[in-house]
């Protein structure tokens, strides 16, 4: 009968165990490790739930009154209500204090009319929204039809170019960047500019005004504003405008060169 033997005799042959021995260092790195793995997942399960959490701060704020009921507005002309209403991506009733300000006034700023904007609560219960919108300068000749642009030249997104036929009509390369100056130039005479009804850029250089009546005046490259003025006090002494001229050509220096509106001639007789 063979028994078990539960110490065994050293011998050469026999291979040594070793004992391993308590190390405190790698205790405590395992200790800080656990900890420091239990505070990740309580932080993450505390910012898993805090969604729910705002949520329910914002329902209870909400049935304290502090509900969305109401819009004050300022600076708005042509922007519609609903645009205004896509922009703030909420309706009545929403919690006020759940709102975005920066989400809502960067929204209002993408919006066509909307130059600039600023965005506050009004407690308990309404929204302030502080619009600057673009002014309509001129509407713009392009490939796509006529366009409303601003006194920077930028185009209008979303404006009715049927809206504001009474602006003067720009074309030619360069014409917007330059509308402000030549528009504001050419309102220096208000009765002249009364009848301007088109105005286009030559060459990048100069002006030729287009009248409703269908004279047109051709300002020169330089002083253009001064050849304008001119112009305003000799039709004031002459009443030059209401001849019947098709061009007044002011492109020389002391100069005022006319062309007649001559009749078209009649198509000949076939023969």
């Amino acid at each position: 009968m063979r028994r078990l033997m539960f110490w065994q005799k050293q011998t050469p042959d026999t291979p040594r165990r070793t004992m391993r021995h308590f190390s405190w260092p790698h205790a405590k790195k395992a200790a800080i490790g656990g900890v420091s793995l239990g505070a990740v997942c309580l932080m993450a399960g505390l910012w898993m739930g805090r969604d729910a959490i705002l949520q329910g701060g914002y329902d209870i704020s909400a049935e304290q009154g502090f509900a969305l009921a109401d819009l004050h507005i300022t600076g708005r002309n042509y922007t519609s209500d609903d645009e205004l209403k896509t922009a703030i991506g909420a309706g009545y009733g929403t919690p006020l204090l759940s709102l975005s300000l920066s989400d809502i006034q960067h929204n209002l700023q993408q919006l066509g009319w909307v130059k600039s904007a600023r965005v506050s609560r009004v407690y308990p219960d309404a929204l302030r929204l502080d619009l600057v919108e673009r002014r309509p300068l001129a509407l713009l000749q392009t490939a796509a039809g006529h366009r409303l642009i601003d006194e920077t030249g930028a185009l209008i997104f979303g404006a009715n170019p049927a809206e504001f036929s009474h602006l003067p009509v720009l074309s030619g390369e360069g014409a917007a960047e330059q509308a402000k100056y030549i528009i504001e130039s050419l309102r220096t005479e208000p009765d002249l500019y009364a009848d301007v009804w088109a105005i286009q850029r030559v060459s990048n250089r100069r002006w030729d005004v287009h009248l409703r009546t269908g004279l047109s005046v051709k300002l020169p490259e330089d002083n253009a504003v001064l050849a304008w003025s001119k112009l305003a006090i000799l039709d004031r002494d002459t009443k030059i405008m209401k001849r019947d001229l098709a061009v007044i050509d002011m492109r020389v220096s002391g100069q005022l060169i006319v062309e007649p509106n001559l009749p078209l001639s009649k198509k000949g007789q076939k023969t």
